[in-house]
């Protein structure tokens, strides 16, 4: 039986990359419903993805919502409307004509599912990607060297969202991105419980996408509260109890001091206004835990 797969575009921005996107999902030799959830975008994009793509399922925004809130709507309105797995997927990324049926055909129905990452022409890793998978990495060279093909799947940690293959059984056990992150560090977030749930990460060899970015997308974005976001992630660490996670801010803090403020990575009240930050929203993360200890749908 043919399975629904809904793929989840979230875009800011996105005439640089959008038609490359659209295109290769458009030239998948798996059918897709495509949502592309605009986060009120400054240039074409909201003019040009509803008159050059009739079929998208346009969900345009008043307000950026960031990364996780937006895919929610997306990840909502495919629960909403009978789908079997969603396909979250970078506005600068595309994905080869195979790739979505690599990835179904090594899919449990319960895991989630991650292709090569390559850079935007193809030439090398994703750098991030290529990180992430530095020990498989090896044993996939190994294969490739002595059986002269790549394995059908391997086991692997935490990947980033740039594509992800989400069996709706999974979202329906864990629910959606957290609202305390913004843009980066939800998907570290996300990675955080589906290891609480004890649920895998399958790497599909054969499934290649194409990520147009340098070391992270948006630089700017990213050093932009860059330290309320990691105190952020090791506050919900569900794997680790509020004490454990609290005792991890304050190395975390010292490390910061000790390394970054002399090199001028930070100002001096910056660690003394995260933290304050941090025990000011104390509730909202202890919720924000317990939420995520639940089992079913939650922030979607």
């Amino acid at each position: 039986m043919e399975k629904k797969v809904f793929a989840i575009i979230v875009t800011y921005n996105a005439m640089r990359w959008i038609d490359w996107c659209l295109e290769s999902l458009r030239n998948s030799c798996v059918e897709t419903t495509v949502i592309v959830v605009d986060n009120c975008s400054t240039d074409d994009t909201r003019s040009h993805i509803p008159s050059a793509y009739p079929e998208v399922v346009w969900m345009p925004q008043d307000r950026n919502l960031g990364f996780g809130q937006a895919n929610n709507l997306g990840m909502r309105y495919a629960l909403e409307n009978g789908a079997d797995y969603v396909l979250l997927l970078n506005q600068d990324a595309a994905v080869d004509k195979n790739a979505i049926r690599h990835m179904l055909e090594v899919s449990d129905g319960e895991s989630l599912v991650t292709p090569l990452m390559f850079n935007g022409d193809g030439t090398r890793f994703d750098t991030m990607f290529g990180y992430t998978i530095k020990d498989v990495s090896i044993s996939l060279l190994s294969s490739m060297i002595l059986n002269g093909s790549l394995p059908e799947k391997a086991f692997i940690g935490e990947t980033c969202a740039a594509c992800w293959m989400m069996p709706v059984s999974m979202i329906r056990r864990i629910g959606g991105f957290n609202p305390l992150f913004f843009q980066y560090g939800e998907d570290n977030n996300y990675y955080q419980r589906i290891r609480y749930n004890k649920i895998c990460n399958i790497l599909a060899p054969k499934a290649r996408i194409y990520h147009d970015r340098g070391l992270v997308g948006n630089v700017l974005a990213y050093k932009t509260k860059q330290l309320r976001r990691d105190m952020i992630l090791v506050a919900c660490d569900i794997n680790s109890s509020l004490g454990k996670c609290l005792l991890k801010e304050l190395r975390l803090l010292v490390r910061c001091y000790v390394y970054d403020l002399p090199k001028k990575s930070y100002k001096p009240g910056t660690f003394i206004c995260e933290a304050f930050w941090i025990l000011l929203h104390l509730r909202s993360v202890i919720e924000s835990r317990r939420k995520e200890r639940q089992v079913g749908i939650c922030w979607l």
